[in-house]
C-alpha cells in the first residue's frame, strides 16, 4: 500500500449494504490479501489500498472467475466428506463463530471508547452468546447450527 492507508469498513458500505457485512468484507478482503491465490491476492490488495472500488473488483471477470473457482473447490471438498469429516467442521465452524463474536465484541468496545461511550450489541432479552450479523441461523442444529449433517440443496447428497 504505497502510503500505508487501508479502505476502512465505510467505504465497503457501497456493496455490503450494512456494517455487519462491511466488517465480514474487510476481514475476507485481509484473508485473500495473503492467500494462496495469485489472482485473489491482487484483487484484495486493490480493494484494500482503494486503487479499485469492491464494485469494481467484484465485477471484474478475471477476480469474479477466481472467486468462483475457489468457492466450487470448496463446495466439492464438501460433497466427499465424511459424516465425521462433517461433524468435525460443524464444531471448528461453531469455535470459529465463537471466536469472531468476542473479536467483535472486542472492536465494538474499542470504537465506543474512542466516542467515550462504551457499546455493546448485546440489547435486553438477548444473550452475548447468540450469533450476530450474517452468521446469524435459526438456532436449528448443535454448535454453529450445523448439527454434524450435511446442508441440503446444491451442498448435499447427489
Amino acid at each position: 500500500m504505497p502510503d500505508g492507508r487501508e479502505v476502512d469498513q465505510a467505504e465497503l458500505l457501497d456493496v455490503a449494504k450494512d456494517e455487519d457485512r462491511a466488517r465480514s468484507l474487510l476481514r475476507a478482503l485481509r484473508t485473500l490479501s495473503t492467500g494462496p491465490d495469485p489472482k485473489l491476492r491482487e484483487m484484495a490488495r486493490g480493494v484494500l489500498r482503494g486503487d479499485l472500488t469492491a464494485e469494481q473488483a467484484f465485477t471484474d471477470p478475471e477476480y469474479t472467475a477466481a472467486l468462483f473457482s475457489g468457492a466450487d473447490k470448496i463446495r466439492r471438498a464438501g460433497e466427499l466428506r465424511s459424516e465425521a469429516e462433517a461433524r468435525e467442521a460443524g464444531e471448528r465452524f461453531g469455535e470459529w463463530q465463537q471466536a469472531r463474536r468476542t473479536e467483535d465484541d472486542r472492536e465494538d468496545q474499542g470504537e465506543g471508547e474512542d466516542q467515550g461511550t462504551p457499546q455493546s450489541d448485546t440489547s435486553p432479552g438477548t444473550s452475548p452468546q447468540q450469533p450476530t450479523g450474517p452468521w446469524r441461523h435459526s438456532g436449528a442444529g448443535g454448535v454453529g447450527g450445523l448439527g454434524g449433517s450435511r446442508p441440503a440443496g446444491g451442498f448435499g447428497h447427489r
